[in-house]
């Protein structure tokens, strides 16, 4: 089982396209920082993502005082303003592992630093991979994916409904 980290957008998006428990079924441990978690503020989504949380198939990863030293020291090209960015980023160098995010400057940063990464739209084309979804349902979110987040790439998103399409 591999393990991803992950950000606030991408659950965004999966919350707003009503796909978490899909998300949830992938073969993953899927886990986010306090810092990323604690951005969840409104109260229907923390309702939500406390279940996951607590079911632990949402891994809160806190980081220790020393931890925290270490991500304020860690020296990035790009200026990553966000706090919550910069510690998913630290602890995928640290464990190795996948993130996943739609901020385009962390990706880019992420890529830099030799770390795997991918987006919501990556999350739609496994979850078909995994027989989780089927083709139908997966273009269906894919289209809604356009207007609930608009700053993702639509070629990108149109490249994979015509490769579900054929």
């Amino acid at each position: 089982m591999r393990l991803i980290i992950t950000d606030v957008s991408v659950l965004f998006d999966l919350f707003q396209l009503e796909i978490l428990p899909e998300f949830f079924a992938l073969k993953a441990e899927i886990s986010t920082t306090s810092f990323v978690y604690n951005e969840i503020v409104i109260a229907n989504q923390v309702v939500e993502f406390e279940v996951y949380k607590r079911s632990q198939k949402l891994n809160v990863i806190v980081l220790t005082e020393e931890e925290q030293d270490a991500v304020n020291e860690f020296k990035t090209k790009r200026n990553l303003k966000s706090l919550p960015d910069k510690t998913m980023l630290w602890k995928s160098i640290q464990l190795n592992c996948a993130l996943l995010t739609c901020d385009r400057k962390l990706k880019l940063e992420a890529k830099e630093h030799g770390v795997e990464v991918h987006g919501s739209i990556w999350v739609i084309e496994k979850l078909v991979e995994e027989n989780i979804l089927d083709k139908i349902k997966a273009i269906a979110l894919l289209e809604q994916l356009k207007s609930v987040n608009d700053r993702l790439p639509i070629d990108e998103i149109d490249k994979l409904i015509k490769k579900f399409k054929t």
